[in-house]
């Protein structure tokens, strides 16, 4: 059995962020409109616009998928694992990641040798994770 270096998973602080981040953008958007409709409703249509984004939009769906899923990394592989889907875990060389792109407060996107991008979702403090990946990249490939 191969130790895994960490092991990551998603971060309900992660999907409150993006859930922050989406009700600011809104509430900027409105500005424009706030001598017209006033703060107060501006702030209201932006929460009920938010609501409606992570209910409707499958946002709060997509948490609850992601939830229980699981990265470990080892000295060689990025392991994902989620038991609510119905795939087998994926084991993705380390030799294989081209690069490591943050996407805001709560995901990190793995660029891989073939073009394909994979997403690490809803995870907390992605910057931390990217230099802990990169660091095990460069472990692997010097081993």
């Amino acid at each position: 059995m191969i130790e895994p270096l960490h092991i990551f998973k998603p971060s309900l602080r992660a999907f409150g962020l993006r859930c922050l981040a989406l009700f600011l953008f809104t509430y900027v958007m409105l500005t424009p409109a706030w001598p017209y409709i006033g703060g107060v409703a501006a702030f209201v249509t932006s929460v009920c616009l938010s609501l409606i984004y992570m209910f409707v939009l499958d946002d709060f769906t997509d948490w609850m998928r992601h939830r229980n899923a699981t990265w470990t990394l080892t000295p060689s592989a990025l392991i994902y694992e989620n038991p609510t889907e119905d795939i087998m875990p994926h084991t993705l060389p380390l030799t294989e990641i081209t690069a490591i792109k943050r996407r805001f407060f709560w995901s990190l996107i793995l660029r891989l040798s073939n073009g394909q991008a994979i997403t690490m979702t809803y995870i907390d403090k992605p910057a931390q994770i990217r230099t802990q990946i990169q660091n095990a990249m460069k472990t692997a490939t010097y081993t």
